[in-house]
């Protein structure tokens, strides 16, 4: 079978489509406004995110992971202008998964991320699946309301178990598993205050059934690790709007290339980013071949 290639961006903060109405103001989105003002938007660049966009469409990958916080302030206005951000980028297949800005509080997100479906596929509930011939994009939500100055993560119990039992079902398939969320499953990525909770439960259950690979947004850094006492891959990738920078948090996405051999799945990451003098360049290339029928092999 021939290769098949994904492409993972996050993060992409698109510029503040307006300011909250006087219903939807709250302290937390207040604090989110400031830091937007003083800091964000010069660091977060509409001409950076064209110039990644431009350069995924060049690649013409078979399927997008999207893995998060396309808004700023969780504002119904946002996800409007996210919705149309997204039909004008003519993407291939594309799985969405939400994060934290994008549940900045308590307000309505069923009704708002409605607006979203055919791209966060999730009609009977997360994990919502992805599938492209033998490649099966898993995509969990990790984005929950929380408290000011916090900006952490979680997983209910029901999609745990949700998601076993879906890993299970795609490894009797016979599929290469690509996990989706927007909190890294790993230590020491992220701050406390920013981290999964109770992130040991996800390690146990992507332990006992495994998975290929495991892709995250949240911590705006190009980075890779290991689900703990596994070979799983865990792959974050930066802000897709970040100014250019120091390598591990310019903008860019990875160009993951899963190709299907006879015991095992050849998995690539080719690392793209925004150098320097504006023009996409290579940078990180990683190599990993799974084996198909011992997914979480202890290391």
């Amino acid at each position: 079978m021939p290769s098949l290639q994904i492409a993972h961006l996050s993060d992409p903060h698109l510029p503040l489509a307006s300011l909250p109405s006087l219903r939807e103001i709250r302290f937390k989105r207040l604090l989110s406004l400031l830091s937007w003002q003083l800091k964000r938007r010069h660091v977060h660049l509409a001409a950076s995110l064209v110039t990644v966009m431009n350069d995924i469409r060049q690649h013409s990958p078979d399927l997008v992971a999207l893995t998060g916080d396309l808004t700023n302030l969780g504002l119904q206005s946002e996800y409007e202008a996210a919705t149309r951000w997204l039909e004008d980028q003519t993407l291939p297949p594309t799985l969405l998964v939400p994060g934290n800005h994008d549940a900045l509080i308590r307000e309505h997100f069923n009704t708002k991320s409605s607006l979203w479906t055919r791209w966060l596929r999730n009609e009977h509930g997360f994990p919502s699946v992805l599938q492209k011939e033998k490649v099966a994009l898993i995509g969990l939500n990790s984005a929950v309301p929380t408290p000011p100055f916090f900006a952490s993560g979680r997983l209910s119990g029901k999609q745990l178990e949700a998601l076993s039992a879906t890993l299970r079902q795609c490894r009797e398939e016979g599929l290469c598993r690509v996990v989706l969320l927007h909190h890294p499953p790993a230590p020491g990525l992220v701050t406390k205050r920013k981290a999964l909770e109770h992130m040991d439960t996800l390690q146990t259950v992507l332990r006992q059934e495994g998975a290929e690979l495991v892709l995250h947004g949240h911590s705006h850094r190009a980075t890779l690790t290991c689900i703990p006492s596994t070979t799983i891959p865990v792959v974050g990738t930066t802000s897709a709007s970040h100014s250019a920078g120091d390598s591990d948090r310019t903008a860019g996405w990875n160009r993951i290339t899963i190709t299907p051999d006879t015991d095992c799945w050849r998995i690539s990451i080719q690392r793209r980013e925004l150098g320097g003098n504006g023009v996409m360049q290579n940078g990180f290339v990683h190599h990993f071949t799974p084996h198909r029928l011992s997914d979480a092999k202890a290391l």
